[in-house]
């Protein structure tokens, strides 16, 4: 039974804190901040003792919160104060409101606009809308595949915009618990949301807004954003539960090179280890893993592994010896090892709430590196159980499918006030666990390889994963429908402050065919990360699987993806910088457009181009709703009025692809991987409409090292102005600690159906040039 807290009295001002107490009948505390100038946090505390401890932040950055956070990466004293008390008093009122208290739980509820549309909250299928909903905050492995009504995933992120349609209005709201969150939004009472947590403290965030980009800047300037991948990691990649053994992944990678699918890395899932066992080979099936990735680089292919956090409980196995040895496995608040099955059978599993634990599994992929693997992919890190490979021994079958609630996570231990806090039951910790391994991964590779880029994607995350790793939505289908459900599940993760994100392209289950996966293809081509991937016993799906005309028409989606990467590749700079998502709702730049807001089947690229993906067996045009403006055919030319309807083509080999009117779009020459050779030409696309003015700003970089954290970048301005008799294209070049390979740019105009072409030298600093 939960106590509403309806009576509330102002005590003092606490450092960066003000705090109120709610009187005799809740006896809790309500601690507010105001941090800069749009970012509110609620303490909600069960208890009438302020614990006046600093706690460094869990990412090591200078300053400090009042409590431990593992999502959280800037502190109390890295943002500005403008208010004095008594503003602060009255700004902070309004969010002191909707807090109720049970003896085991807080919960916090917040009032629901009649048209407000609620987005986020991570990785889910269905709607994009999240109204008349409830779920938990909670990852899990949902049992072979989703769908539909999968009620919660792999990676979850307790945060979520609030869009009111009618003045296009967005507030954000977080509530920084890694452990279980029960979302109601509006399905038991459709006026409120309500969120919940176990234990003694409730912990939110507000986000003022008031546009989309805004509410993505404010939260990802609290819990971090994307630094830019290796661009290696933006390109095509190929993998197969199944590729094995060391000829089966060298004839992959010909075969990617003699049929010229551009390709920049082909990947191994679990069958490369010696029986499931992390850091090791199978010497038979892999007899020389380190020729074989010198040969694959020499082709201009990467190798990445896979890696689950399970360890096999074998006394003869190094990594488990060395995890006994210094204590470094989770256990129980007995002492107890805690042990679960994967696919080596029981295994123990790393306290990745430890730096010393994070440490030790980071240095471990020193073997790997040196055997030339260039990125890691995380699994099975919610953490998950599986049985699958003990059918033939039923006495060894357990039956939970994660981590149990009582096992205890050391943390910090004697330290709590340190970067990894005190210590937590798993039940507090369990979101956390996948974001930890991934960042133990990524800051292992960048200890090992300094000033390189780490590449790593994770299964699994929460809120602050960005900082770390890319997301793939798991294992999907290979179904139409499940091209359609990936579109709004990517674009929320994108709007829940993780744009690095994509899906298995084909499907990963089932059988796939030509048709679809070309169709899975043109989805992938434009999504930040793609990569085609399959699992072992389905029919192949390769490039060329399914013969003419669908290994042409997949050809055709990766090479628009190749031609395109100087325009992704910006946008990634985007993510890094502001904390925008590559792939955007339609609302994101059109809050305003009630109808944009309901599009869950098309998406923007940046803000000039919109991606209309096919989902349905057989089609050859597609209606699709075009924003306001005037929008042009990617590849027809054609044009097409915005704010409304329109019926494109497309045949197999295209898809509905459309520029938005005035807009200049970027675009390099067809590599087969994405440093074959410089960008050069360079293309600038003007696509104009009469009177229009257009401008972009393109961003480059090495591409591999971190030099660009310190200035060694290059921006090229370009800006085209049509007049009654002529147009006027201006670059400027800013090249002041990084100089591109290039010689020539090429300027591409589209005006009033007609199509100028002219070419001029690169490196002068600035052009201006009459059409």
């Amino acid at each position: 039974m939960f106590t509403e807290v309806t009576q509330l009295h102002y005590q003092k001002a606490n450092r960066h804190e003000y705090i109120w107490n709610t009187g005799e009948s809740s006896n809790c505390l309500l601690a507010g901040a105001i941090l800069g100038s749009d970012v509110m946090r609620v303490r909600f505390i069960r208890g009438t003792q302020l614990d006046e401890s600093r706690y460094q932040l869990a990412t090591g950055a200078p300053g400090t919160l009042p409590y431990h956070s593992w999502m959280v990466a800037k502190g109390d004293e890295q943002w500005p104060n403008y208010f004095s008390e008594a503003e602060a008093r009255s700004v902070l009122e309004p969010y002191l409101q909707g807090f109720a208290i049970s003896p085991t739980a807080m919960r916090l509820t917040r009032p629901l606009a009649s048209e407000e549309r609620i987005y986020g909250l991570g990785e889910r299928t269905g709607s994009m809308d999240k109204r008349g909903q409830a779920f938990p905050v909670w990852n899990i492995d949902p049992h072979k595949g989703h769908d539909e009504h999968t009620v919660t995933m792999y990676t979850s992120v307790p945060f979520y915009l609030g869009l009111t349609v009618d003045d296009g209005r967005v507030h954000g709201v977080l509530i920084d618990h890694t452990g279980r969150v029960e979302m109601d939004i509006g399905k038991t009472n459709e006026s409120e949301v309500s969120m919940t947590v176990q234990g003694d403290s409730l912990i939110a965030y507000f986000f003022a807004g008031p546009t989309p980009a805004d509410v993505l800047r404010q939260y990802t300037e609290l819990t971090g954003r994307m630094p830019l991948p290796p661009r290696w990691a933006i390109g095509h990649h190929l993998c197969r539960w199944g590729y094995m053994p060391e000829q089966e992944v060298r004839h992959m990678g010909a075969q990617m090179r003699e049929r010229k699918h551009p390709c920049d890395a082909i990947w191994l899932d679990i069958d490369y280890m010696d029986g499931y066992r992390d850091f090791t080979w199978d010497a038979q099936r892999f007899p020389h893993p380190e020729k074989m990735t010198i040969d694959l680089h020499a082709q201009g292919l990467r190798l990445v592994t896979i890696i689950d956090p399970g360890v096999k409980i074998d006394e003869n196995y190094f990594v488990y010896q060395q995890g006994m040895e210094q204590d470094y496995f989770c256990r129980y608040q007995d002492g107890k090892l805690f042990t679960g099955n994967v696919w080596p059978g029981a295994c123990a599993f790393p306290d990745f709430s430890q730096g010393r634990v994070r440490t030790w599994w980071g240095n471990l992929y020193q073997g790997l590196l040196d055997q030339g693997v260039d990125g890691i992919w995380n699994d099975m890190d919610e953490p998950a159980l599986t049985n699958m490979m003990l059918v033939d021994e039923p006495a060894l079958i357990t039956e939970s499918n994660t981590m149990p609630d009582d096992v205890l996570h050391r943390a910090g231990g004697d330290q709590p006030t340190g970067p990894d806090g005190p210590p937590q039951l798993h039940k507090f910790f369990h979101n956390a666990y996948g974001m930890e391994m991934a960042r133990s991964s990524y800051e292992g590779l960048l200890g090992l390889r300094p000033g390189s880029r780490p590449f790593v994607l994770t299964r699994s995350g929460t809120g602050g994963v960005q900082r770390y790793a890319a997301i793939w939505t798991g294992d999907n289908w290979s179904r139409w429908e499940d091209i359609l459900m990936a579109m709004p599940m990517c674009l929320n993760m994108g709007m829940s402050g993780i744009p690095f994100v994509g899906v298995d392209v084909g499907g990963f289950w089932e059988a796939s065919n030509g048709e679809l996966l070309v169709r899975f293809a043109q989805l992938g081509a434009l999504l930040p990360f793609c990569r085609n991937h399959n699992a072992m016993g389905n029919p192949d799906q390769e490039p060329w699987a399914f013969g003419e005309p669908f290994e042409s028409a997949y050809r055709t989606a990766i090479e628009t993806r190749y031609r395109l990467l100087p325009y992704l590749y910006t946008l990634f700079h985007q993510a890094d910088t502001s904390g925008a998502p590559i792939i955007r709702p339609l609302y994101y730049h059109y809050p305003n457009d009630e109808q944009a807001a309901s599009v869950e089947d098309e998406f923007l690229v940046g803000d000039m181009l919109l991606s209309a993906p096919i989902y349905q067996e057989g089609a050859t045009s597609k209606s699709i709703y075009l924003p306001a403006g005037i929008w042009l055919d990617y590849w027809s030319g054609n044009e097409y009025p915005g704010d409304g309807w329109s019926d494109i083509e497309a045949p197999l080999e295209r898809w509905p692809l459309l520029i938005r009117g005035n807009s200049i779009l970027p675009s390099g020459p067809l590599m087969q991987f994405t440093d074959q050779h410089p960008t050069d030409p360079l293309t600038f696309s003007c696509y104009m409409a009469i009177d229009g003015l257009a401008t972009y700003t393109l961003y480059e970089d090495d591409g591999s090292t971190l030099a660009y954290q310190n200035g060694a970048f290059a921006q090229t301005s370009i800006s085209c102005r049509v007049f009654e008799d002529f147009v006027t294209v201006e670059i400027e070049e800013q090249f002041n600690n990084y100089r591109p390979q290039r010689e020539e740019y090429e300027i591409i105009l589209h005006l009033g159906g007609k199509t100028v072409q002219q070419k001029v030298k690169a490196g002068q600093g600035k052009i201006v040039i009459r059409l």
